[in-house]
Parts: structure tokens; sequence; C-alpha cells
């Protein structure tokens, strides 16, 4: 017989199913025992009686929770039930037994203790079998399809850039080298160089999503140091204002399919309504919105970046103002850009680019880039970026490459905001940081 997942059970009264799952919770009421089973789809309550199939009834009782089990029975009407329907077990056969007890306690109320969450993401396989983090996961799968839709109907093209390269993709130390056979060679700090090259290849549009990595130590609620990254690069045009309203229509788009699908349940599980901005984001330079920083008593070590701390004044000024979580901050110093990005023809020391911040939290860097190969190399020479070690790279622009921009969208930042999470270790499927490599490790090594 075919397994039949809870979510469809519903539409099974009076027949006879299969259903494959976990034991949630046991109730042994003497002469009648009640097992909850769940499985990736829902909860539903099975029965067993004493004057039944002793051996089923035994077997039942034996059990304990998290085994996994492999259950035939009736489907039957049961008003006592929330779903109004109960399973009465003929047959069960346990696939694999739970040992007790388990390390964390699954369904946990959130807690921001930094040691509780360390020990659920040391078991985070278990930590993901909660209704929370489950729905989490799913929630991660239509956000990535979204985005992907989306840029497909759009004529792009999706790519896969390779993860080991030859040269640090955005210049700098925060990358992680490795040793190819005879050479040295580098974890992709972002698909960039292999986004250009597909605009330079006459791909038009291009699309990747898939990891990077940047040695940086940090430890916060919002740095890893692998995680993925959703990159788009647009051929042909005009200004990073195009780039900025492409990236806000995808947004709009993912956040509509996540609240038709999902929206109920987000509600009921996190409490959050997915607000879905009718209009178009807003826009500020960076010069404007320190000078509302100011006015608001926000102090600033940073005249070209932000705090976290600034960060998430700039997203309740700016909700205030205009209503809108989202607001494109532009107008940055070029110092503090990537060196690809071109710069202002009106004001050289500013780039032509853009960060978009969510309730209180850059999640996308953007620009149009440079195109001109000899702009291009100035601008790597001004940063202290040795030529040869970009030769590669330089000769995408040798043969002709059309005026272009993008942006690399953070998914597991962009799913922490959507799902107000506190810590983007908990919206990472295993997380990788400075103190940890699928599990903690000692933080005194970590140099």
């Amino acid at each position: 017989m075919e397994r039949t997942y809870i979510c469809d059970l519903k539409t099974s009264l009076g027949k006879t199913v299969r259903v494959r799952g976990r034991v949630d919770t046991l109730r042994d009421q003497g002469k009648i025992v009640f097992l909850v089973v769940r499985d990736i789809s829902g909860k539903v309550q099975t029965v067993a009686w004493s004057g039944g199939d002793i051996k089923v009834f035994n077997t039942v009782k034996g059990l304990v929770p998290e085994s996994v089990v492999d259950i035939t029975g009736l489907v039957k009407e049961a008003k006592q039930v929330a779903q109004g329907y109960e399973i009465e077990i003929q047959e069960i056969k346990i696939d694999s037994v739970s040992k007790t007890p388990l390390p964390i306690v699954i369904e946990q109320p959130y807690s921001k203790n930094i040691s509780n969450l360390d020990k659920r993401l040391d078991y985070r396989w278990i930590d993901l079998r909660s209704e929370r983090n489950n729905l989490m996961m799913r929630v991660a799968t239509e956000m990535g399809n979204s985005f992907r839709e989306f840029c497909i109907k759009n004529h792009f093209i999706e790519i896969q850039g390779p993860r080991i390269i030859n040269a640090a993709s955005e210049g700098g130390a925060n990358v992680f080298e490795v040793k190819y056979f005879d050479r040295k060679a580098y974890l992709a700090q972002s698909p960039q160089f292999h986004k250009q090259m597909g605009i330079a290849a006459d791909l038009d549009r291009v699309f990747n999503m898939g990891p990077v990595f940047r040695a940086e130590k940090s430890f916060t609620t919002r740095h890893l140091t692998e995680y993925t990254s959703f990159d788009v690069e647009i051929g042909y045009i005009d200004s990073f204002k195009d780039v900025c309203q492409f990236e806000q229509e995808m947004i709009k788009f993912a956040l509509e399919n996540i609240k038709e699908k999902y929206g109920e349940d987000i509600k009921r599980v996190f409490g959050v309504d997915i607000k879905i901005p009718e209009d178009d984001f807003p826009y500020i330079s960076v010069k404007e919105i320190k000078e509302k920083l100011a006015k608001a008593g926000i102090q600033s070590k940073d005249d070209g970046d932000f705090s976290p701390e600034e960060e998430r004044a700039i997203s309740e000024i700016i909700e205030k103002e205009t209503g809108c979580e989202f607001v494109f901050v532009y107008d940055y110093l070029h110092k503090k850009r990537a060196f690809y990005h071109m710069k202002s023809s009106e004001n050289p020391q500013l780039a032509l680019g853009y960060d978009l911040f969510w309730k209180g939290l850059e999640i996308t860097t953007g620009a149009q880039r440079e195109h001109r190969l000899e702009n291009l190399k100035e601008s790597a020479k001004e940063r202290g970026i040795s030529l040869e070690s970009l030769s590669e790279y330089f000769e995408y622009f040798e043969y002709g490459c059309p005026p272009h921009g993008g942006f690399a969208l953070g998914t597991e930042r962009f799913l922490m905001k959507l799902l107000d999470y506190e810590s983007i270790l908990e919206t990472t499927y295993l997380p990788n940081t400075p103190n940890r490599l699928g599990k903690l490790i000692n933080v005194k090594k970590v140099k």
C-alpha cells in the first residue's frame, strides 16, 4: 500500500490508509493507547485497544517519542479531536527506535540564551524537527523557487559559477585560501566575476543561487562564514536604479507567493503578518539618511557606512515616514565599495550602487558595474590590488562588454527578517561561523 500524507487524511474517512512518520506524543491510559504521529505535512492521532490485536497493542505501548513508525489503519470519525478523525491501528511496524532522553527539547519556546542556541545547533537535525523550523525550511524553499521563477519569467539564464577560483572576487583579505594541487586558490566570496563573464558572453541576463564564503571573524547574529547568495546580473542597463527596480519586483513576487502558500501558518507560528508593498520602495542617499540619524540622536562613527544601531534606526525612520519596510540607500563612497562598482560621472568619489535595508538589516548590495577596461584597472590599482591577479577577469572586458549591473541577496538574512528570527544561525540549515563547523568548536583555537 502506498503512503498517505497526513494532510490528505481528511478525504480518506472510512478508508484503510498507510501513514509513515514519527511518534510525536504517546498517552497510555491502560486499556487504550493514543499515539500522535507526525510527518512533514501534519499530525494525526492513532489508537490501539487492548481488546483488539494484542501484538499491535503491546507494540504501541512500548514506543517512545521520536521513534519512526509505519502504520496501517482505518480512518474513523472522532469529534473529540481537532481534526475530526483518527486512525484505528490495524498494523504497525517500527522502522527506528529513538534513544531517550533527547539531548534537546524540540518544541522548546524560543530563547535568546546563547548556550541554549549553541546546543540546539549542535543537534540541528533534531532541532529542525520542530514545527517552527520545519515551516521555516518550507518557506525557504518557496522563497528560492520564487526568486528563480521570477528571473526565468524575465528571460534570465541560470549559471553556476565555480566556488574555487584563482583570485579573490572582492579583493581584500577576507578569503579562505585553499591548496589547489600545486598552487593557491580561493573559495569564492561571490560569483561576481562569473556573472560578469555571463554578460560578456551575451547571455544578457544571468542569475546564480549558491554558497559563498567570507573569512570574517564576526561573532554576530547576522554573519556567517558560508551562506547562500542569490545573485543577479543584468546587461544593457542605463542606471543602477534599473537593478533596484528589478530587485523590488522580484521581492514583491516572492512575498506574494509565500503569503499565498504559507501566510496563515506564518502568522500562527511566528506571529508575523507578511506586508507586501504596493508602491515603489523609497530611495535615500547616505548623506540624507546620516542627517536624519543625527537629528534622531543616533551617533555615527563612519560617514560612509552604517553600524547595526544605525541600520535599525534607518528602517524605523523610513517606515514611519513612508509606511514601507524597505528602503534603497545609495551614494556610498566609492572607496567603501567593491573596486568594480562604477564611479559617478558627476562625483567620482561616489559609487553608482546601493544597499537594500529591510526591517533594520541590510539584505542586499547592488551596483552598476564598471565595464570599461581601463577604468576598471584604475579602480583596482587605487585599492592596491595586483593587476596580474585579475588578468583573467580583465579578459572578459577586452573583447567588448555591455553596460551592466546586478545585486547579491543573502537568502538567510532575507528569511531571518521575513520570519522575525533573532539570529541568522537559525535560518541556516547547518551554520558555519568562526567558532562553528557543523558543531561548536573551541573558540580559543580560532585565530
